[in-house]
């Protein structure tokens, strides 16, 4: 074999090895990127089903479609009969437009549960405690005495209809208009039951509970002051008394809650060292306006302040640290095509509780002699 043979056959066997490198190398890389590229446990099949979840929902509500796996996926559960639970994202919609329309949503503490009551451990005062020096007797310090507290859930209901030939229609989104009308419905009447319900089938309201003058603080009732007029507020004394009645650990987060007639009394108050009005307009844009240098929150379901009629018209509160509100996951929707011909009509159903838990955290106005 002479030289030129043996180059042409070192270069043949080169390439043979780098063809086989190169193979090698490239059934390497696709293992690594179908490795890296391939959705981790439990990742896009949530959004996958969901989806589905939510195509079956829409059909249900359009067309009454039933059946399918999905379909059954979506069924009530707890021996119900008919009806579907609206999928997770359209709960969250429901949940979202709720806290934007249910002024007590906005404010206090919302615990979403699986069971049908939430429980409570509370203490109706302040541990004892003390300074001592490191040889001294340690004398015996008080406990607060505990209470539980059971908040149980209650049936919210809404009831919107449609004409078949509006949910036929494509152009229109089935999907938010129902969550508009079941979160308008259902925040109106949560609106009430957490100002004045009684608890029994409702939450049970902070309104509902009895009031005992300031400073003479007793479990299960709101330290009150009189304005010293039947539905009249003389001076701006009462407000600035409730004011420094709340502890400092509350007023950081307290916001006068009152009615619209309430309000309209209260905007003529001035200071009369300065001349200026205590109401005061929010500066920004979607800034709340301030009475004392705290928020003011409208709320229609509060007693209206009328002349001569004694009420509890405005409050004082810290309602993160006073009222606690309890959700029971789930929202159950059944469609009614027969009782309110030619319309079509959702029962959309919910549960939902609520209870005063902090009675240090609220202070009531009362317009009263």
């Amino acid at each position: 074999m002479n030289t030129v043979e043996k180059i042409d056959q070192a270069i043949d066997s080169l390439e043979g090895s780098f063809k086989a490198f190169q193979e090698k190398q490239e059934h390497r890389f696709q293992q690594f990127y179908t490795a890296a590229n391939r959705p981790k446990l439990g990742e896009g099949v949530s959004d996958y089903v969901d989806g589905q979840k939510k195509q079956a929902f829409l059909d249900y509500i359009t067309k009454g479609s039933e059946g399918g796996m999905i379909q059954k996926a979506l069924t009530a559960q707890e021996g119900r009969t008919g009806g579907y639970f609206i999928p997770a994202p359209m709960v969250d919609l429901v949940q979202q437009r709720l806290s934007t329309t249910s002024y007590l949503r906005s404010l206090a503490r919302v615990t979403t549960v699986s069971t049908d009551t939430l429980e409570l451990l509370l203490d109706k005062g302040n541990a004892d405690v003390g300074w001592v020096g490191e040889l001294d007797d340690r004398a015996e310090t008080g406990v607060p005495e505990l209470t539980k507290v059971r908040i149980s859930v209650h049936q919210i209901y809404a009831k919107p209809r449609a004409s078949q030939k509006i949910l036929d229609d494509t152009s229109i989104d089935v999907e938010q208009w129902l969550v508009n009308k079941v979160s308008e419905k259902m925040s109106a009447c949560e609106n009430a039951a957490f100002i004045h319900g009684d608890g029994d089938g409702k939450p049970k309201g902070f309104l509902s509970y009895p009031c005992v003058p300031l400073r003479q603080v007793e479990w299960g009732k709101f330290e009150a002051l009189k304005t010293g007029v039947n539905g009249g507020l003389s001076d701006s004394d009462a407000l600035i008394n409730t004011l420094y009645a709340m502890k400092p650990e509350y007023l950081r987060g307290a916001v006068w809650f009152m009615s619209r007639s309430a309000m309209a009394s209260i905007r003529r108050l001035k200071d009369e060292s300065t001349g200026h009005y205590l109401w005061q307009p929010g500066l920004l844009a979607g800034a709340p306006d301030t009475l004392l240098g705290h928020p003011v929150m409208i709320a229609d379901e509060m007693p209206p302040l009328v002349s001569g009629v004694a009420s509890s018209s405005v409050v004082l509160a810290n309602f993160y640290e006073a009222y606690q509100i309890v959700d029971r996951a789930g929202i159950h929707v059944l469609r009614d095509p027969y009782s309110a011909k030619p319309y079509v009509e959702f029962y959309a159903t919910k549960r939902v509780g609520g209870d005063v838990v902090n009675f240090d955290a609220i202070k009531v106005i009362r317009f009263e002699e």
